[in-house]
């Protein structure tokens, strides 16, 4: 097994994903690959389906990406290549992100002889089958990364994982991509959006296991009957779009809602927004609440999994029980009809994800474990070295 010696000082790191790009998971490997200093660790990032819209960001930087393009569960024989690259690297790292790429990297990483595995949580809500396959593999990791205390508590009620085995890693965002809101005009423009408009934006997947997109839209269709001018833009895509678009329809607010899909340049996009709602029903930590904050926006968002450890309500934006439209109705319509609280809010929650969580912050929460974790199994190794030695 090869463990990292004082001949070699940088330690091998392989970051394992589905596909890169998508979400907020994608988004923090990405931030990982880019950000981890390059003098003490060679990054390479694995995508056993398929590269997806964060990919120009790892190509411009120069890192190496290894796409596996496979397209179903079973089709087991790709991933042999996987086994073949972590000893051919002599990866001393492997750090693996969501179920697909937690299960099938540790199992791969154990045969590898990969001396430390990270498997990185990002989730709100599993199934029984999926609880049980983690129940069953935790062991296979040396840590387990989640990303709020209310995941922690999560995975350990649900999956029985012992304590010492889970880390909490808040994800953090890059604060330079956000400062800036020049293109805040031409954005609109864009959009189909007049430059007076009160414009609402919300960012993530359009998928059942997060939720509440239909109750954002049926709320801005009841802002709407006070502030004629508001629009509602939606940045992502999922299988939820279809019936979101003829919810949109029937309520009469065709032009009024826009969807954009998949878009690279959301940093860009919350330039050009007034307000920024989160309205999911399950959640982790989410990178797009920080984002928003990031980028000196008021927030609304569900008071659901980790949020509340981010946001506090009436000072750093508002939460809301998730689903009730009333409650949401209510903070919307205060926040475009009251400009100086908006600002205020957005000030606070910018000031906020400074000072806590920004990707620096991230990575070098994430460095010590590798270096800690590593060193732990150097340490390890020498004893056994010893042990066998005196025998």
């Amino acid at each position: 097994m090869q463990t990292p010696t004082s001949s070699r000082p940088r330690l091998n790191v392989v970051q394992m994903i589905d596909v890169t790009g998508g979400g907020g998971a994608e988004k923090v490997l990405v931030d990982l690959a880019l950000h981890l200093d390059r003098s003490r660790y060679n990054v390479t990032v694995c995508a056993t389906r398929q590269t997806r819209n964060y990919q120009p960001l790892l190509d411009s930087a120069g890192v190496p990406t290894m796409v596996l393009r496979r397209n179903s569960r079973w089709e087991t024989y790709k991933m042999a290549e996987v086994v073949r690259m972590l000893r051919r690297e002599r990866v001393d790292v492997l750090h693996t992100h969501l179920f697909g790429s937690n299960t099938w990297g540790r199992l791969l990483g154990r045969l590898a002889g990969v001396p430390v595995i990270i498997a990185h949580e990002h989730w709100s809500s599993r199934g029984q089958n999926e609880i049980w396959m983690d129940r069953m593999m935790y062991r296979l990791s040396d840590r387990i990364l989640v990303t709020s205390e209310a995941s922690k508590q999560i995975v350990m009620s649900s999956e029985g994982i012992p304590a010492h085995y889970l880390s909490v890693v808040y994800n953090g965002v890059d604060m330079d991509k956000f400062a800036a809101r020049g293109d805040r005009a031409d954005v609109r423009a864009e959009l189909g959006v007049a430059p007076d408009a009160a414009l609402i934006g919300a960012v993530g997947r359009l998928t059942a296991d997060k939720g509440g997109q239909d109750v954002l839209i049926r709320v801005v269709g009841r802002v709407r009957e006070t502030c004629p001018q508001v629009r509602l833009v939606m940045v992502g895509d999922g299988p939820l779009r279809p019936g979101l678009e003829q919810l949109t329809a029937q309520l009469g607010l065709t032009g009024t809602v826009i969807f954009t899909g998949l878009r690279s340049d959301v940093p860009r996009l919350l330039g050009a927004l007034d307000v920024f709602v989160l309205p999911s029903e399950r959640e982790a930590l989410p990178v797009a609440v920080l984002e928003a904050m990031a980028a000196g926006l008021p927030l609304v968002a569900t008071r659901v999994g980790g949020i509340p450890e981010v946001v506090e309500d009436g000072a750093t934006g508002f939460l809301v029980p998730p689903g009730d439209v009333a409650a949401m109705h209510c903070v919307l319509e205060r926040l475009t009809g009251d400009p100086a609280l908006a600002a205020r809010l957005g000030a606070a929650g910018q000031a906020h994800v400074q000072a806590h969580f920004t990707v620096q912050q991230m990575v070098r929460q994430v460095e010590r474990l590798y270096d800690q974790l590593a060193q732990r199994k150097i340490r390890a190794q020498r004893g056994r070295l010893r042990a066998s030695e005196g025998l």
